[in-house]
């Protein structure tokens, strides 16, 4: 997480850069938070410190949503829990038809956090983003690109983001990363996600 922030941070203050493409590698895009990791969820740390570790994923996710680049997720294979959370923060999301999403927090006795259910209430609504944040439901890529999670299915998403990428360099930079904060700004509430840390954070605690 603290790798992948860097990462953002660093492209943010490199002009040069128009577009970025984020993906997995060896066929997956990844498996989300390692939950046996050490002190994952704070476990063995006091408060103060636990607050600040359990929001690095938070502050991942939105060093990718607020960088001014335009960045597109080229998803293959799995896609699960944060993992959704940093796709859901890149501007355009291209899947395999091999991808899926799937969210077990609340299985793990977690809330699903990292900013992302503004996110998909933005996206999907609120009937549908329940049915992934609380139903633990498994989508499918067709699924994904029916709710309206990605913008297409393909065999190769990386050549197709390539593609798409070429495009987007004919156009004006400036302008365009005027729109992406102006809809940023719209949809994106930092206040009501890191509430969200905290439960997590005390849910984790309280067994």
């Amino acid at each position: 997480k603290r790798e992948l922030e860097s990462i953002a941070v660093n492209l943010r203050e490199n002009t040069k850069i128009q577009i970025v493409i984020l993906s997995g590698q060896n066929g997956c895009f990844s498996s989300g938070n390692d939950i046996k990791e050490k002190h994952a969820f704070g476990v063995g740390l006091d408060l103060d410190k636990a607050r600040q570790d359990n929001r690095l994923g938070l502050r991942m996710c939105d060093a990718w949503t607020n960088i001014p680049q335009i960045t597109i997720a080229s998803i293959e294979g799995p896609c699960i829990g944060g993992a959704i959370s940093l796709a859901l923060s890149c501007d355009f999301r291209y899947c395999s038809k091999d991808a899926f999403f799937y969210a077990p927090e609340v299985d793990l006795g977690i809330p699903y956090a990292w900013g992302t259910l503004p996110k998909l209430v933005s996206l999907i609504g609120p009937a549908k983003a329940k049915l992934i944040g609380l139903a633990c439901k498994k989508l499918t890529s067709k699924e994904i690109l029916d709710w309206g999670l990605c913008e297409v299915v393909v065999n190769d998403p990386m050549k197709n983001a390539v593609e798409f990428s070429k495009e987007l360099l004919k156009k004006p930079k400036i302008p365009q990363q005027m729109v992406k904060e102006s809809i940023n700004r719209l949809v994106i509430r930092d206040q009501i996600s890191l509430y969200e840390q905290d439960q997590v954070l005390l849910s984790v605690r309280e067994k």
